[in-house]
C-alpha cells in the first residue's frame, strides 16, 4: 500500500504470485503415456499374428473362443462347417484338448468328403457332411446321382462313388447307403418312393462291391422314401431338397493306424 502525496488518495497495489504457474506437475503422466503406447503396440500385433494365420489355424483358434455353454441352434448342413472336432496337430502336446483316437479318425474322413465334394462344384452345391457319435455322413442329392426317375448312375456319381469307395480301401470302416425319394420321382418300374429309394440305395451300393470291390461284408443298403426329411416339404425348394442319397461311414472299434487291407 502506498499513499499519494499530491491528491492524499490512498493507492492499493496488487501484486500477482507466480508460484501457481511454477509448480511442479510431476510423472504420473509419463505412466500413463507408457500404458497407452503399450497397450497400442500389443493391439497391432495381435492384428498381425491374425492376418498371418493360416486359415485353418484360424478356424482351431475360434473354437478355444466359443462358449461352451451355448448349445449351436443351427444343424450342420453346409459342407464348409463341417469338421466340428479341433485338428490333431493343434492339440498335439496340449493337455486341454485331448481327441479320442475316434474323434481323429472322424476328422479324417470327414477332410476326405470336403476334398471329394470340393472336387465339382455342382456336386458341392448340391451336398452336404455332418458328424454324429456313431460316425460321419455325406448326402448328395439325386439330381447328382441319378437319371431322373431311374436308377441309372450319372458320370458325376461315378466319380462320387470312386472317391467313396477310395476312404473305404484307405480305411477299415462301414458304409450304409441311404435311399431318399418321395411319390413324384417314382414311376415306371418302381411304383412307389419305398422301390426307388430302396433300388437306387442298392445301385450305389452294388456298384461299391463289383466295380470298386469293397467287400459286401462292409455294405448295407436301406431304402427310406420320404421317411425322414431334412427340412420340412413345405415349398418345392424343400421337398427337392429331400430327395437324397446318403453314405454313412460308421466303425465303433476303428482306430486310424488300423488301415483296410482288403482281398482275399
Amino acid at each position: 500500500m502506498a499513499k499519494n502525496d499530491s491528491g492524499g488518495k490512498t493507492v492499493i497495489i496488487y501484486r500477482e504470485s507466480d508460484d501457481g504457474h511454477a509448480a511442479h506437475h510431476g510423472g504420473s503422466w509419463k505412466v500413463a503415456y507408457a500404458d497407452f503406447v503399450t497397450a497400442l503396440m500389443a493391439f497391432f500385433l495381435l492384428l498381425w499374428l491374425v492376418v498371418s494365420l493360416k486359415p485353418q489355424r484360424k478356424q482351431e483358434l475360434s473354437l478355444v473362443f466359443q462358449d461352451k455353454n451355448v448349445a449351436s441352434k443351427e444343424k450342420t448342413q453346409n459342407l464348409e462347417k463341417v469338421p466340428t472336432f479341433i485338428s490333431p496337430d493343434a492339440v498335439k502336446g496340449s493337455p486341454e484338448f485331448k481327441l479320442s483316437q475316434e474323434n481323429k479318425l472322424k476328422y479324417e474322413i470327414a477332410l476326405l468328403i470336403k476334398q471329394l465334394i470340393s472336387s465339382d462344384p455342382n456336386v458341392k452345391n448340391n451336398s452336404g457332411v455332418s458328424n454324429d457319435s456313431a460316425g460321419v455322413l455325406m448326402q448328395v442329392n439325386n439330381t447328382v446321382m441319378f437319371k431322373p426317375g431311374s436308377t441309372q448312375l450319372t458320370p458325376e456319381a461315378e466319380k462320387v462313388l470312386a472317391g467313396v469307395a477310395k476312404i473305404l480301401h484307405d480305411y477299415k470302416i462301414n458304409l450304409t447307403v441311404r435311399g431318399h425319394a418321395d411319390d413324384a420321382e417314382a414311376g415306371g418300374p418302381y411304383p412307389s418312393k419305398w422301390e426307388l429309394s430302396a433300388s437306387r440305395a442298392a445301385a450305389a451300393t452294388r456298384y461299391l462291391a463289383e466295380k470298386a470291390g469293397i467287400p459286401t461284408t462292409r455294405l448295407r443298403a436301406v431304402g427310406l422314401a420320404d421317411s425322414q426329411p431334412l427340412v420340412p416339404p413345405t415349398s418345392p425348394e424343400n421337398i427337392a431338397r429331400n430327395r437324397r442319397i446318403e453314405f454313412f461311414y460308421s466303425s465303433p472299434d476303428m482306430r486310424p493306424s488300423e488301415r483296410a487291407q482288403d482281398g482275399p
